[in-house]
């Protein structure tokens, strides 16, 4: 029988980090010194699972990976309908080939997949409300399943 998402929250242990996401605009093209400015353009929520093979190895070809990424999509698309698409989207990014290592040893193998929370107005627009409506109906969603804030 397949498993759904609640069974990987609590078989992967997953939690997630908010986290903001960036960019660097420049701002003074051709000249010295150059100048760069941060905007925050939205939020990366990072999601992680230890692997409770203590395995190390990438994720990526583990089913249970794939399963994860795929409900993920799913509860994105939904927040983004929530929020217009036209002011805010939300996309899903894997890393199949990338360990992290974490825990309170730093030895645990985890695997990771963001969801990243942005908009289409223009770069140099910073995150506004959609994107903070739409993390917060995000973590609201990740809390119903069982995911932890860390």
């Amino acid at each position: 029988m397949p498993k759904d998402i609640h069974e990987l929250v609590k078989e992967y242990h997953a939690f997630y980090e908010v986290l903001p996401y960036n960019i660097l605009l420049p701002e003074k093209h051709g000249s010295l010194p150059a100048t760069n400015r941060t905007i925050q353009a939205g939020f990366d929520v990072d999601i992680y699972g230890l692997n409770p093979k203590k395995e190390l190895a990438p994720p990526g070809p583990d089913p249970n990976y794939k399963l994860g990424y795929a409900e993920l999509q799913k509860i994105a698309e939904k927040v983004s309908d929530q929020h217009t698409k036209e002011f805010c989207s939300l996309e899903v990014i894997p890393f199949s080939s990338r360990m992290v290592l974490g825990g309170s040893s730093h030895t645990e193998v985890q695997g990771m997949l963001r969801i990243r929370i942005s908009h289409h107005r223009g770069l140099d627009r910073p995150a506004d409300l959609p994107e903070q409506q739409a993390l917060k109906e995000l973590e609201t969603t990740l809390r119903g399943l069982g995911f932890v804030r860390r």
